[in-house]
């Protein structure tokens, strides 16, 4: 039969069995094997200290609950999830150590440390997720393999605790500085992202006087009052706590910047939508003398709807939005404004630069190839353009190249109709 737990613990008294020999390590009788000690034999902490030490795991299965909720209700992020396991790993290691459970040493050891690696690669995987990269899952695996050798390598020798006790942290530290590495760009990021890239470097850089403290000779090491005991308290509720929250904080940034960002963006062409053109334009008129708008229409775009299908209507209009992208000036702004319509912000343009503007998207719209999408697919766009002064309101503005875009398409479609009466450029004869 396996031996009754000595102490694994950092809470846990030592001195368990009132028999020992002259190393140290319990002795059991023949007589006394099968026979569990009797609490008062292993000065196994009273009830109060008991639930004292297990508010520890208790605050830990709380965190892992609060990110398994945010993974649910937010969008099922998998950085939460690895999170909450990692918690719920860490907290039933630590449940298993305060309550010796399983009471035998060898099974303990085995439990509490595969619980431990777990949580460790839970949360460097989850710190890794978070900036959509990968943990190297190879010296992860080694480094914890490792740990887990040594822990059980020493489980007979009960004067090997400590080496335990270091192992663990320093395999920690390892695997967490691996992530952190796959992470390094957020040291240079936001003021949330630096601050959580440095505190989860201290926590893992901590590990290492840690791991030092727990090596201490026995008459300077004891768990229940220690320095190590209540640095190991302490960084937990500050690292550990911190850190859960800064991720949270970061998380919760993030995701609202990206609502705010889909609110500006069409889905299907991933440029700005017409919210998107108007937040430009809100930021950006009141600083020129002068604005170019141009309105643009795919022509015949129903016939091609009907002809093809509407999924090679939506390729023909992310292909148009990629080619108009391209063809605009650098600071303009360029949308779908609705339908088959998109329209360009040109701030400081003229009516003539405006115009060049419109002409070489008319041309390249001409002159791309379609049969990818669809055999013999060809598009063409009419375009209506103007320039206009701040004191023009954007209303105005819009009414007018509006108008200019139904008499393009009056006039045959495929050009550019601007301001003067009867004004078109027509397309060439190549296009």
């Amino acid at each position: 039969m396996l031996p009754v737990l000595p102490v694994v613990s950092p809470v846990l008294r030592r001195g368990y069995w009132l028999n020992r020999g002259p190393s140290g390590v319990a002795i059991m009788s023949s007589g006394e094997a099968g026979r569990q000690p009797s609490h008062t034999e292993c000065g196994i902490m009273n009830n109060n200290d008991t639930l004292l030490a297990l508010a520890h795991p208790l605050i830990a299965l709380l965190l892992a609950a609060m990110f398994y909720g945010a993974w649910r209700y937010a969008h099922r992020q998998p950085q939460f999830l690895y999170f909450a396991a990692g918690f719920a790993c860490y907290a039933s290691g630590v449940c298993m150590q305060i309550l010796l459970w399983p009471p035998w040493l060898l099974a303990n050891i085995a439990l509490t440390g595969v619980a431990f690696a777990s949580a460790i690669f839970c949360f460097a995987r989850g710190l890794t997720a978070l900036e959509d990269r990968r943990l190297p899952w190879l010296p992860a695996v080694l480094v914890l393999a490792a740990m887990l050798v040594i822990r059980m390598a020493s489980a007979h020798d009960e004067a090997l605790f400590r080496l335990r006790v270091a192992t663990t942290h320093i395999a920690a530290a390892l695997v967490f500085l691996l992530a952190l590495w796959q992470v390094r760009h957020m040291a240079r990021g936001t003021a949330l992202e630096r601050l959580l890239f440095w505190c989860v470097a201290a926590c893992s850089l901590s590990l290492f006087p840690r791991a030092m403290l727990a090596t201490q000779p026995a008459d300077r090491y004891g768990y229940e009052h220690s320095l190590y005991w209540e640095v190991t308290q302490t960084s937990f509720y500050f690292f550990g706590i911190g850190v859960a929250f800064l991720m949270l904080g970061l998380t919760s940034v993030r995701t609202i910047a990206s609502l705010s960002q889909a609110s500006r963006r069409d889905p299907l062409t991933g440029m700005n939508n017409r919210s998107g053109l108007g937040e430009f334009l809100a930021a950006r008129l009141p600083l020129c003398g002068s604005y170019g708008l141009i309105m643009v229409d795919v022509d015949h775009f129903k016939r091609i709807n009907d002809r093809y299908g509407h999924p090679v209507g939506d390729a023909v209009l992310k292909r148009l939005a990629a080619v108009m992208e391209q063809g605009i000036r650098t600071g303009d702004a360029v949308g779908r404004f609705g339908g088959e319509e998109f329209m360009v912000v040109l701030p400081e343009a003229s009516e003539d630069e405006t115009k060049r503007v419109a002409e070489r998207l008319r041309a390249a719209a001409a002159a791309q190839d379609f049969s990818d999408i669809a055999p013999e697919l060809q598009c063409t766009v009419s375009l209506g353009v103007g320039s206009f002064e701040p004191a023009v309101s954007f209303e105005q503005a819009y009414a007018a190249v509006d108008e200019r875009l139904a008499r393009a398409k009056r006039l045959g479609r495929n050009r550019v109709v601007g301001k003067e009466p009867g004004w078109a450029v027509r397309r060439s004869s190549g296009a």
